[in-house]
């Protein structure tokens, strides 16, 4: 019998209970809530309001339809509006998605998964250090912040629940709003409109310099819309596969054309994040697709796939060393991820990483609290004299100080079993091709967002967060396991 992803995975010791918690079934966790009975008093009010609606299909109907117009306009908000108006909107979604869920979906405790759980735990890791913080007020700040990506992603899981159709009609938005930004941006590249304010090398001739594209997102940030731009890029191929499964050639074609044009697009906002970003994303689309056609049953009719797959990855390849070398200032900003010290953005950024990990090896187990307006308070007691800073310039840095060590494992745990999840899923036969096609876009614009991440906390903005938390939503969805058995016998 061939070695399966799951043999290969349990052979390291390490990864084996992180394979255990992926393939858990959330039904045993809600099964579990429901015999200790934890939540009593609301699941006995979910299951009287429930009892009152016989209409139930007509309503769920309407509540998808109503709730997916509101995410169409939220994912529009974020291209332009304020974050105020953004994290307003977002509780209105919630409380519109919640008021149904527990009007007309009683068995709410059933579909939990064990993402629901791990991002609950998270959330507690927060409060926690919200609870031990030396800035207890300005804490609560970053707490409602978080409060409000928390807010998007319950109210993500309750739109997925309708299945992956509309899943993949926010993702095909997604990609059309990522379509617009780059339009946007080739105006603005074309007539050197300029960002208000951007850090510039000294170090570098002017000459050298990228003319770089902001969008309309607020503020005027290059790197804010390369961010917006990744689980954009990740939509757009997504949205490509989906038409090619369906034998629509043509806007397979055109889902494909406006893939290229919001990689174009992220390479002329000069991000170096953005440059990560798409090399991550590269190395994640190709693995899942090859694993696919290698291993997928419904493909192996297309004989033709697999030398389709290795002439696309060359050419791919090609085209992006190609285009980076026939720019001279595209090679200077790509040749500038590896200055170090010599460039003086990645220097300051070194600085600013010192004096982050200060605060870490003071505060390792719960960190400091959450939220910008707490990390400045703090690291004015830490930082180099001269070098100011509103956050930590990297994710998983800024959560170990904000959240601790907790915190981290907590964040780490989630990403770990998305990726375990999500390639148990492509070797299980409970979903169909497009659901493993969808499946393995929303990770690969996961993985994007978080590699950005690693060196940047633009992610921190609700531009960049929420689709991020709308990704982990809809996957947690689709590779929730049907039954507790589901592996057994076919892994």
């Amino acid at each position: 019998m061939p070695i399966t992803l799951k043999d290969t995975i349990e052979s390291s010791i390490l990864l084996r209970p992180w394979v255990r918690l992926a393939e858990t079934p959330g039904q045993q966790l809600g099964d579990w809530l429901r015999n200790a009975r934890v939540l009593t008093p609301f699941w006995n009010f979910t299951k009287v309001m429930g009892g009152r609606n016989p209409n139930y299909l007509r309503y769920d109907k309407a509540f998808q339809f109503t709730l997916g117009l509101g995410f169409l306009g939220l994912f529009t908000l974020l291209t332009f509006a304020s974050t105020g108006i953004i994290g307003a909107a977002t509780w209105l979604l919630l409380g519109f998605a919640l008021l149904f869920w527990m009007t007309f979906r009683p068995n709410i405790l059933s579909k939990l998964t064990i993402i629901d759980f791990i991002v609950a735990c998270f959330l507690g890791s927060a409060i926690i250090s919200t609870a031990f913080s030396s800035f207890f007020h300005t804490s609560l700040i970053g707490l409602a912040k978080m409060l409000t990506f928390v807010a998007g992603y319950i109210a993500f899981r309750a739109f997925s629940e309708g299945g992956s159709k509309p899943i993949a009609m926010i993702f095909g938005f997604l990609a059309l709003l990522g379509l617009g930004e780059s339009l946007i941006g080739f105006y603005q590249h074309i007539n050197h409109i300029q960002p208000l304010a951007t850090w510039s090398d000294q170090s570098i001739n002017p000459e050298l310099q990228m003319d770089r594209i902001f969008g309309t997102l607020k503020p005027s940030n290059p790197n804010l819309l390369a961010g917006f731009l990744v689980p954009c890029l990740a939509a757009s191929v997504g949205l490509s596969m989906l038409l090619f499964r369906k034998k629509t050639a043509l806007f397979a074609v055109g889902g494909l054309i406006m893939a290229v044009l919001i990689l174009v697009a992220i390479v002329f906002t000069g991000s170096r994040g953005g440059f990560l970003s798409i090399s991550s994303m590269m190395v994640c689309v190709f693995a899942y697709l090859g694993h696919l056609i290698w291993r997928d049953q419904d493909l192996q009719q297309f004989k033709w796939m697999k030398p389709a797959w290795l002439i696309i990855l060359l050419v791919s390849l090609l085209a992006i060393t190609g285009g980076v070398l026939s720019s001279e200032k595209i090679r200077t900003r790509v040749a500038s991820i590896f200055a170090m010290r010599e460039d003086s953005s990645i220097s300051y950024r070194f600085n600013v990483y010192n004096s982050a990990m200060r605060i870490v090896k003071d505060n390792p187990i719960v960190g400091i609290g959450p939220g910008n307006s707490t990390f400045k308070l703090v690291y004015g007691l830490y930082m180099v004299p001269g070098y100011n800073a509103l956050g930590s310039y990297s994710v998983p840095l800024e959560i170990t100080v904000e959240q601790g060590f907790v915190g981290l494992t907590i964040f780490l745990s989630l990403l770990l079993v998305l990726i375990l999840r999500t390639g148990l899923a492509l070797e299980g036969k409970y979903l169909t091709l497009q659901e493993k096609l969808l499946a393995g876009a929303l990770l690969t614009g996961i993985v994007g967002s978080f590699m950005y991440g690693i060196f940047d906390t633009i992610w921190y903005r609700p531009a960049v967060n929420l689709p991020f938390w709308f990704m982990v939503a809809s996957l947690a969805r689709l590779t929730e396991p049907k039954n507790t058995n589901i592996f057994k016998g076919i892994l």
